[in-house]
C-alpha cells in the first residue's frame, strides 16, 4: 500500500440488487500514476471504474459498500458535490465518444462549458498541447475544422484522451 494515494479503495465491494459483481477490491492509485485493468468480458472492471466517479450512483438496483477515497475523503460521504467529483474523476473507456463536432471544438469543449476561458489563441494553444499530449496533433494539425466523427477509431480514442486532459 502507498503512503499518500491519490485515491485509497479498502473492502470495496458492488452488488446489483442481491447479486455481487465486486468482491472486496483493496487498491491504491498513486498521484500521477497510470494504471490499466485487464480481465475478461463481464469480469466487473467497467462497474469498479464507475464506483470511482458514483456513476454506479445513477443505477436504481446498484449498492456500493467499502471504503472508497480521493485525497483522504469519501467519495460516498453524501456531503459530496458528485458533479465536482466527476470532473475530478474522469476515464476513458474502449469505445470512443467524440462529439458531432469538429476536431478541435471536441478539445475545447470542456474549457467553453465550465468558461474557464473565451480567448482563441489561449484555447488554441490548449488544443495544440494536449492533442500533442496525445499523440495525435502531427495527424490532424491541418484539419481541426474537420468532424471529429471522420477520424479512425484509434484517432478518435486519442481525440477523447485529449478532450479529458485539457481540462486536467
Amino acid at each position: 500500500y502507498l503512503d499518500d494515494p491519490k485515491m485509497r479503495i479498502r473492502k470495496a465491494n458492488v452488488f446489483y440488487a442481491e447479486k455481487q459483481a465486486i468482491f472486496d477490491v483493496n487498491l491504491d492509485i498513486g498521484r500521477n500514476q497510470v494504471i490499466s485493468m485487464i480481465g475478461p468480458s463481464g469480469c466487473g472492471k467497467s462497474t469498479f471504474l464507475r464506483c470511482l466517479n458514483r456513476m454506479n450512483d445513477t443505477i436504481d438496483i446498484c449498492r456500493v459498500e467499502g471504503e472508497l477515497q480521493l485525497d483522504g475523503g469519501n467519495i460516498y460521504d453524501r456531503k459530496v458535490d458528485v458533479v465536482g467529483l466527476r470532473e475530478r474523476v474522469g476515464k476513458v473507456v474502449q469505445k470512443p465518444n467524440p462529439f458531432p463536432k469538429s476536431i478541435d471544438e471536441n478539445v475545447a469543449y470542456g474549457e467553453r462549458i465550465h468558461g474557464l476561458t473565451d480567448n482563441r489563441v489561449e484555447l488554441d494553444e490548449l488544443v495544440e498541447e494536449s492533442l500533442i499530449r496525445c499523440g495525435l496533433w502531427a495527424e490532424v494539425k491541418d484539419r481541426l475544422d474537420e468532424a471529429a466523427t471522420g477520424l479512425s477509431g484509434g484517432q478518435q480514442q486519442r481525440l477523447c484522451i485529449a478532450r479529458a486532459i485539457a481540462v486536467n
